[in-house]
């Protein structure tokens, strides 16, 4: 039922960017650029970004190596962002029937703590602490290590560990902080818990071309929440693939042009031997069900380089097998029957203006739209964002920025039932965030 209460209220639950963060200045300080040389609009990349970030963070131009760089030289960064949220959902259930739930105030947003570079020419790493609050320890949020141009080739890296799948629009590097992607984490009334947009753990290969205009990544890896439950050589094995070709198109109006498509593939256990209190077995899962995820993405820039409008659109189509399913608000039970979604989402970043300066972008509106259907069983979902970044700072020691952000989307069928007709009403929430995203 957790997933449920995440997906029936979505604009309750704040995506702190200490959970999110893959932005990482001690990459400026380490080349002595701006964030601007590598990213349009921190923290979203632009195409210099993109293949730093293939090549296993390095630009090989032979300072790559730690033992070139200066004794003083930490590669560390820190990241916060704290702010003002109010957030309100509607038709929660109570004692009394319906209700309005409604807060606001400033949470201790949580720290990210990064570190990542090259232990050796083409040996690459990343792990990445989130978390922090209250007193709570933090996370693994991602831990990863990569060896790249394997006998010279740009088109053969592997990377073991916890790590992002490569997705259309990256959830860990996104521009707004209330919610994250909903075609990603689909299926409210499911047994899987893979999710698209979180870390997983396996291993990738992936391969690019010289200027990272074609690319690919194919990743085996265990669904996230089933680590170590089935029984077998391979515990709840998902197969991933992105693939994408870019044009430099020279247009005025149309600058460049991505397209990809998308695959994965995975195999859930239903049926787990159990302990003497009745917990399921860690490595006795069997009777495996398929779940599958097809989409394909488009990307294109607008406008002038220094003040272009980046568009991004995706669609996912997704599909788990009969015994996946669960029961929906409405009593209907969705493990008897296969069942499907359509999903995807739409997203502008827009820098209206440039400066002669080095923070050279200093500021970014942005707006999307994200939208799942199903094919049966409640759960679609309508949202929208909005907002504005403004860069007080992008330079090579740190970075800060002033973020203000809206969000407002409905759930249908999920909320109270009805007290008449006892019919699941549709549950409108809104977010709205004003506060101050930190880097250093």
């Amino acid at each position: 039922m957790k997933r449920l209460t995440c997906r029936a209220a979505a604009a309750i639950v704040i995506f702190a960017a200490a959970s999110r963060a893959d932005a990482i200045p001690a990459f400026a300080r380490k080349t002595g650029m701006s964030c601007t040389g590598c990213h349009t609009a921190w923290p979203l990349l632009n195409q210099v970004g993109q293949n730093f970030r293939d090549e296993g963070y390095q630009f090989n131009l032979g300072k790559d190596e730690p033992n070139t760089l200066p004794p003083a030289y930490v590669p560390l960064a820190v990241r916060t962002f704290q702010a003002y949220e109010m957030t309100r959902a509607t038709n929660q259930e109570s004692a009394g029937g319906p209700v309005t739930a409604t807060a606001g105030g400033v949470p201790f947003g949580g720290i990210d703590i990064l570190a990542a570079g090259t232990v050796a020419r083409d040996i690459s790493y990343l792990v990445v602490l989130a978390g922090f609050v209250d007193g709570e320890p933090g996370a693994v949020e991602s831990g990863w290590l990569r060896f790249n141009r394997i006998r010279g080739s740009p088109w053969f890296n592997v990377k073991v560990g916890k790590l992002e799948l490569d997705q259309p629009a990256s959830s860990h590097r996104p521009i707004a902080h209330t919610v994250g992607f909903a075609a990603y984490d689909p299926f409210p009334f499911s047994s899987v818990g893979f999710a698209m947009g979180d870390n997983q753990v396996g291993v990738e290969v992936d391969g690019h071309n010289a200027r990272s205009s074609t690319r690919y990544a194919i990743s085996l890896t265990s669904a996230n929440g089933a680590e170590g439950m089935s029984r077998g050589l391979w515990s709840a094995p998902t197969l991933y693939g992105h693939l994408q070709h870019s044009y430099d198109l020279g247009n005025e109006t149309l600058r460049w042009v991505r397209v990809g498509v998308l695959g994965s593939v995975g195999w859930w256990p239903t049926a787990f031997y159990a302990d003497p209190a009745g917990d399921p077995i860690p490595g006795t899962g069997t009777a495996h069900k398929r779940f599958t995820r097809l989409g394909g993405d488009l990307s294109f820039i607008l406008g002038n380089p220094a003040t272009p409008a980046h568009v991004t659109l995706a669609f996912i189509r997704g599909q788990e097998e009969a015994g996946l399913g669960g029961v929906d608000p409405a009593g209907l039970d969705l493990s008897l029957r296969s069942n499907s979604f359509n999903g995807g989402f739409a997203e502008l970043a827009w820098v209206p203006w440039a400066e002669d300066r080095e923070n050279a972008t200093p500021w970014v509106l942005f707006a999307r739209v994200d939208a799942v259907r199903y094919q049966r069983g409640a759960g679609d979902l309508t949202g929208f964002t909005a907002g504005a970044r403004h860069y007080v700072a992008l330079g090579p020691r740190a970075s800060a920025a002033i973020h203000l952000e809206v969000h407002a989307d409905q759930v249908k069928d999920t909320g109270a039932p009805d007290p008449l007709s006892g019919q699941p009403r549709n549950v409108d929430s809104l977010a709205v965030v004003a506060g101050v995203d930190f880097a250093f």
